[in-house]
């Protein structure tokens, strides 16, 4: 129940529920202090009240400090992401985390050159967090800042959609690649064969370095792809995929130097590959455009598209349509002579 106190020319409410600790507010007016005694009692009644006081001792960077600890590591993308929220909410609490808390965020990112693709990226994990925040930590915390904020944030231009990339490497750039790293004497990585087997495969440049010896089923010319990026999945994502084409006998031919085919880094792949297109002239290509080339392959050669999602890994089948790039003079078909 609400108890009302007059205090000089204002006036205090406090509502006191069992199970709760009090909660009180002063206002100018008593009926502002009615309205809001209402509403809290409401809301507590309800699990939906948040005490500003309570949520000022949950800071933005302590949350992602817990979950780091609690469910980490992250990948890549997630752990730089929610590194970005950490350094640039370091002074924020939840009890301040409001639509212009966000669209502020937005806007000092946008001022260090982060694009809307980015942010959106960082929001969606900042959004994930207090999730688990409310669902797993009973953090009272019921408002939905990053859902409010989204409207004004498309209106300045701060959220925009990622740009799905179409380009594929022709077989004359891959020759190209190939060569100029088969050059390469004392180049200690085989790129001619990763590149190619990236290609067979569609595996990523982490899913190529992970593969174990041991996982290798030479009679049915198998692998396993240990923890495969999923949506939802972090851990124990196992799949076997088929190794297609020339990608068995690129395997069988890598020295057994340890328990792993490929025993480089990933993050090597994304910097030496970058500067032999550059000396090449070869515009516009990243490594990971061999994967889109290599889906779009096998698309070319009939396989159905369950049967391409296998070997890619897709689980949701309607990403696959952005690599079968239909091209009007691939419809022709072989026809008799007209007499």
């Amino acid at each position: 129940m609400a108890t009302y106190v007059k205090v000089g020319e204002r006036h205090r409410a406090q509502v006191r529920i069992k199970g709760h600790k009090p909660v009180s507010r002063t206002f100018d007016k008593k009926a502002q202090a009615v309205a809001w005694a209402t509403k809290t009692e409401n809301e507590i009644r309800s699990g939906g009240f948040a005490d500003a006081r309570e949520l000022a001792n949950f800071t933005i960077a302590g949350l992602v400090d817990r979950a780091e600890e609690e469910f980490g590591p992250f990948r890549k993308s997630k752990r730089g992401a929610l590194d970005m929220v950490r350094r640039n909410m370091r002074g924020e609490t939840l009890a301040s985390l409001d639509e212009s808390a966000i669209i502020g965020y937005a806007k000092r990112r946008s001022a260090q050159g982060a694009g809307g693709v980015t942010i959106g990226l960082e929001l969606n994990y900042l959004s994930g967090l207090l999730t688990v925040a409310r669902t797993i930590w009973k953090v009272p915390y019921r408002a939905q800042p990053i859902r409010e904020a989204r409207p004004a944030l498309k209106l300045l231009g701060l959220l925009s959609k990622s740009k799905e990339r179409d380009r594929r490497p022709t077989e004359e750039e891959i020759e190209a690649l190939c060569a100029f790293f088969a050059a390469k004497v004392r180049q200690a990585i085989p790129m001619p064969d990763i590149i190619r087997f990236a290609v067979a495969t569609t595996m990523r440049a982490s899913e190529i370095t992970s593969l174990l010896w041991d996982d290798l089923d030479r009679e049915n010319r198998t692998i396993v792809i240990r923890d495969r990026k999923h949506p939802e999945e972090k851990i124990g994502n196992n799949q076997v995929v088929p190794l297609l084409g020339e990608a068995f006998e690129i395997v069988c031919r890598q020295p057994r130097t340890g328990p792993y085919i490929f025993p480089y880094k990933s993050a090597s792949f994304s910097s030496i590959f970058p500067r032999a297109c550059a000396e090449l002239k070869i515009h516009d290509l990243r490594f990971h455009d061999l994967r889109h080339e290599g889906v779009s392959r096998l698309f070319e050669q009939g396989y159905r598209i369950e049967q391409v999602a296998l070997v890619s890994g897709h689980r949701d089948w309607k990403m696959l349509r952005r690599y079968t790039q239909v091209r009007a003079r691939d419809l022709h078909r072989d026809l008799p002579p007209t007499l």
